[in-house]
């Protein structure tokens, strides 16, 4: 699996992925609560997006917090949307097949973007484009919030992330070429880049209010507003 591109990596774990995922991914469910308790409360949102929706599950959770929205989940690999649908359905859901590096979003077309470990398969440069299409895809006062992985303020504890995690994933029983396998897939398709790095491209690209609410070694969670002036 070494020299696929990231929609057939993520075409083949497509069955696979929500097994994968809580295994690999320390607290996941932690992360994903925390940052739904993070919405303001008083905001209604109409309509949601989901920007790397996987396989849904922070869909299903947007779902039942919000129950008179409609979702557009969007993803890039045409598996992983099919396994979106089946887990979710389609009553209150758009599907959408998109590259994050040529997304086509209704301007002022939501209140709310959502996003959980998928931003960083973008480069740095990529993702502040994202960031500025993010903020005219909202209405004023809409929430852009995050949860993804990150690099660490320096190479050692970056390092220190990265052994935290193998020892996470060693607890779980999970096998060496399971975990070769994602370290293949990071060094050819994934792009870490900093909190402090990346609240400073939110704020350039024009969101206000920016925080980091949640963070567990690589995991971080972020939040933003955009203007109600716009």
């Amino acid at each position: 699996m070494s020299n696929l591109s990231t929609e057939e990596f993520y075409d083949d774990l497509a069955d696979s992925y929500n097994d994968i995922i809580y295994r690999c991914a320390p607290r996941y469910e932690e992360m994903q609560q925390t940052m739904l308790e993070y919405i303001p409360s008083d905001l209604e949102p109409r309509q949601i997006l989901d920007l790397g929706c996987g396989t849904g599950n922070l869909t299903l959770r947007v779902l039942e917090m919000f129950p008179e929205t409609q979702v557009t989940a969007l993803d890039l690999s045409e598996e992983i949307l099919g396994v979106c649908r089946r887990q979710c359905g389609d009553d209150r859901i758009t599907y959408l097949q998109q590259d994050f590096g040529q997304l086509d979003l209704p301007d002022s077309g939501f209140d709310l973007v959502v996003s959980s470990i998928a931003i960083h398969h973008i480069d740095d440069a990529a993702k502040q484009v994202l960031f500025r299409n993010v903020l005219a895809s909202l209405r004023p006062n809409g929430i852009f919030t995050f949860v993804d992985q990150f690099r660490g303020e320096t190479p050692a504890i970056y390092e220190k992330h990265m052994q935290v995690w193998k020892s996470f994933t060693d607890s779980k029983g999970v096998p060496s070429e399971e975990w070769q396998m994602w370290m293949e897939h990071q060094d050819q398709h994934d792009f870490h880049a900093t909190v402090s790095e990346q609240m400073r491209w939110l704020s350039e690209a024009g969101f206000v209010d920016v925080d980091c609410i949640w963070k567990h070694v690589l995991w971080t969670l972020l939040t933003a507003r955009k203007s109600g002036d716009e």
